[in-house]
This record gives structure tokens, sequence and C-alpha cells, in this order.
């Protein structure tokens, strides 16, 4: 789920900072540089892992800056299609199950990657599985004349274990500005409105399934929630690929 990238560029440190140890410096303004940015293809930059090497810094002409040409090792999350990832339950549309893994949230379980015998409740605002031997044979009509207390409901901030489908990447184009809508007063939609502004808005998406035993929530398979931080492993430094950002001028 966590790679480390190799990168090569050229950052500036600003004159203030020239009494600071230039190793603090630059590794402060290559994760302000980096940190949270998606690299095309590969993954989203979390952190700045090491500075390998560091050239001597030079002053250009204007504005007093030091520029560095560094070497650095960034850590990527870029999980791979098949993993199993542990989150939790951000929200529900009818369209999505949205999950979060604390520093990325454009995790989404659509309908047809949820195990058979489930529906979305418009009431509950809510997907559920019922685990009823017949489940498989139901229709929507059916599943949602069952019992409730025998429904298993995916609830907002329940721990959740799934499997990654697939990962979509998406380049958005910028638009017109738009005026900031006000909520009205006691507007349910407007939680459902944001999740599909952040759907269509996310560059970097991962489709999830939970259609086999063991995925879904852990606590439908009496496990211990305290188990693992969501989003736990553990970075690879043999997953080290070089990328060189020849496109960007410091």
């Amino acid at each position: 789920m966590f790679n480390l990238i190799a990168v090569r560029d050229t950052v500036p440190v600003a004159p203030k900072t020239f009494g600071i140890d230039p190793a603090i410096t630059i590794q402060d303004a290559l994760n302000k540089k980096f940190a949270n940015r998606l690299i095309p293809e590969r993954g989203l930059a979390l952190s700045v892992f090491d500075i390998l090497t560091a050239e001597d810094g030079r002053v250009t002409w204007g504005n007093g800056q030091m520029f560095y040409k560094v070497s650095f090792r960034l850590v990527l999350f870029a999980p791979f299609v098949g993993e199993v990832i542990l989150g939790k339950v951000h929200s529900t549309t009818p369209e999505y199950i949205r999950v979060s893994l604390g520093f990325f949230q454009d995790v989404y379980i659509p309908p047809t990657l949820l195990p058979p015998g489930s529906a979305y409740d418009d009431n509950e605002k809510r997907f559920f599985w019922y685990p009823g031997d017949d489940a498989n044979q139901m229709d929507e009509a059916q599943l949602l004349n069952t019992i409730k207390a025998e429904r298993f409901y995916y609830d907002p901030g329940e721990p959740i274990r799934f499997r990654v489908d697939s990962i979509e990447w998406h380049e958005n184009e910028p638009g017109p500005p738009q005026a900031r809508k006000e909520p009205e007063e006691g507007a349910d939609a407007a939680p459902a409105a944001d999740d599909k502004g952040a759907y269509e808005r996310a560059g970097y998406r991962i489709i999830a399934a939970v259609a086999e035993q063991g995925l879904g929530l852990i606590s439908w398979w009496g496990e211990n929630e305290a188990g693992g931080e969501e989003g736990e492993e553990v970075v690879e430094e043999a997953a080290v690929t070089e990328y060189e950002l020849i496109d960007e001028k410091a």
C-alpha cells in the first residue's frame, strides 16, 4: 500500500531560513511542495522519507532565494488491485459507500460490489446486508421488506475491510466559478451533495469491493476492532522506483 519513489528536483529555500540547518529547511520545502500531491499514474505523495543527496545551494538574482538540486525519496500511497485494506465507513449515498483511511477519503464501494442480499434503505440513508439463507434469490423490494433487526447496516465510523477492485485516475479541468450556495435550514441532502461533489472532483479514486467472505464491517465477523489502525501497513524499502521532475522549473 505504501511505496518509496526516488525523485530529483530543484527546491528553493527562502532567505529568512538561512540561519537554520539546510537539511531541515530543504526537507520542509520539499514536504510543502509534494505532500498531498498526486504523482500521475503512480500514487499520492504523503511526505519525504529521506534526502539522498543535495548539491551546494546557489543564489539567483532578484529574489535572494537559495536553490538546491536534491535527490530524495517520497512515501507514496499506491495500493494495488486485489489488496485488502482496513478503513472506516465515511458516508453513504444511493450510488456508493464512501470509505476513509484517515489521510485519504476517496475510496468508493458501488452497489454492484456489495455482497448478494444488499440493498439501500432510503429511510435510514444507508446500505444494509441481509444474511438470510434465501437472500441471494431476493430482489430489492423483498430485501426492503425484511425485518430491520435482522439487517446488518453499514454505519458511519464503523471499521470496514475491503479489497481494491480498480484504481481510477481523472484529470479535472477548471470550470467557471460558482457562487457558494448556503444550505437550507434542516436540509438533509447537503452531506450527500457534498459527497457527490467529492467523487466528481477526485483525481485519484479507489473502487473497492466487499462481496467476499471476511470483507465488510469487521464487527460482522466477531473480530477485535482494536487490532489495527485504518490503512496501517509498513513501508517496504524494496519498493523504490526512479522518478524525475523534468517538466518543472523552480
